[in-house]
């Protein structure tokens, strides 16, 4: 499988502090609580940097698909108890996680590609365990539409992701039975970060 962050992995953080500070870090963080209590499934992490201040009360399981970023994450985390895996996550028979960590992840797939994930993480958490999703929603001025429009056709010619759009994130989650119970906005709603419980078993 082609490393298509390779190339932006060793100055991505760098790069995502510059244009938003430390707004991105904030949602990430916001709702991470009672972690040395948890099993966490973080997917989708890239270099991990921004955990690295509790990395010590981290465990679980890391999945990522850039070789590049995972290194990094190996590296900045090397102090928590995760275990890091290549390639995308699917579901094993016994392993439940108490939260699913969806940071700026599910921007980068297609409607469908998403609902398979939840299908996956439908069947690796627990009956009262949550999806932590912290993304970009639709932008709220010119000045966000600009700089929407200009991430998207960048990410898609480097990295080669798949989406034009952002994805309606609420209609997908309510579609596969999951529950909204928290929501905190960030740079004027453009950036939220959301609590999801599951419906039903």
């Amino acid at each position: 499988m082609k490393d298509h962050y390779s190339f932006l992995a060793p100055f991505y953080n760098r790069l995502t502090k510059l244009v938003f500070g430390d707004q991105l870090m904030l949602a990430k963080t916001n709702f991470a609580e009672n972690l040395s209590r948890k099993r966490i499934l973080i997917i989708g992490g890239g270099d991990g940097l921004d955990y690295q201040e509790f990395q010590d009360q981290l465990s679980g399981e890391y999945w990522e698909i850039s070789q590049a970023m995972l290194s990094k994450a190996k590296i900045n985390l090397a102090e928590s108890d995760l275990i890091f895996h290549l390639g995308f996550f699917q579901a094993e028979k016994g392993k439940l996680f108490d939260e699913v960590w969806l940071h700026f992840v599910l921007d980068t797939m297609k409607d469908e590609e998403i609902v398979s994930l939840l299908k996956e993480i439908r069947k690796s958490i627990k009956p009262d365990g949550r999806i932590y999703l912290v993304d970009f929603f639709a932008p709220i001025n010119l000045y966000q539409q600009f700089l929407n429009r200009s991430m998207i056709t960048f990410f898609r010619i480097v990295t080669k992701h798949k989406r034009a759009s952002i994805p309606d994130y609420e209609r997908i989650f309510l579609a596969n039975n999951w529950k909204r119970n928290s929501e905190k906005e960030f740079l004027k709603g453009w950036v939220k970060a959301q609590v999801w419980e599951k419906l039903g078993s």
